[in-house]
């Protein structure tokens, strides 16, 4: 059985960008591939950020973007899945810095004995029901109303050999 990871910002780095205005610009019930039509290719977000302000890898506090640097290698590992580009742009450092929101397939993915927060909707402690997850290497977990990303060791792997930063990879319970 093939070990997945949950990607996500890694929580150390805090002083990361904040986007405005996201609710103008996007309705995130389309970030799916069913909707992803709704959804305009290119949209300018106009962050918050100092001068020494983070810009990792992986951005997930708002929207689930990921850099320029990292959309090639989520091709290669999942092809199908849709880009649109986010260019982020803070008018007072004078700085823009170019991500993408991927939308990845969906799969109803948790089995028993996964764990949800008082809402019901957002999964505090996961369990994925490996018969459901097929020969995906990532994949968003369908039933999470948050972005809930999940990637298989191979593509796992891959992300770790490589320079990337401000990312952090999370061991699933697999059954």
């Amino acid at each position: 059985m093939m070990d997945y990871f949950r990607l996500r910002q890694d929580d150390r780095f805090t002083d990361v960008p904040v986007l405005r205005d996201i609710r103008q610009q996007l309705d995130t019930r389309d970030i799916c591939p069913k909707r992803a039509h709704h959804i305009a290719d290119s949209m300018m977000f106009y962050v918050e950020a100092g001068k020494d302000t983070f810009y990792p890898d992986v951005l997930d506090q708002q929207l689930f973007l990921v850099s320029e640097r990292l959309k090639p290698l989520i091709e290669i590992y999942a092809p199908d899945t849709i880009f649109k580009d986010v260019p982020l742009v803070d008018l007072k450092q004078e700085r823009q810095s170019n991500y993408y929101l991927p939308i990845f397939e969906e799969l109803e993915a948790l089995g028993p004995g996964t764990e949800y927060y008082r809402d019901q909707q957002t999964v505090k402690e996961p369990v994925l029901q490996y018969e459901r997850l097929g020969s995906k290497r990532i994949f968003r977990v369908k039933e999470s109303e948050k972005p809930f990303i999940v990637v298989r060791l191979d593509a796992a792997e891959s992300m770790l050999r490589r320079d990337f930063t401000g990312l952090k990879l999370e061991r699933l319970v697999v059954v």
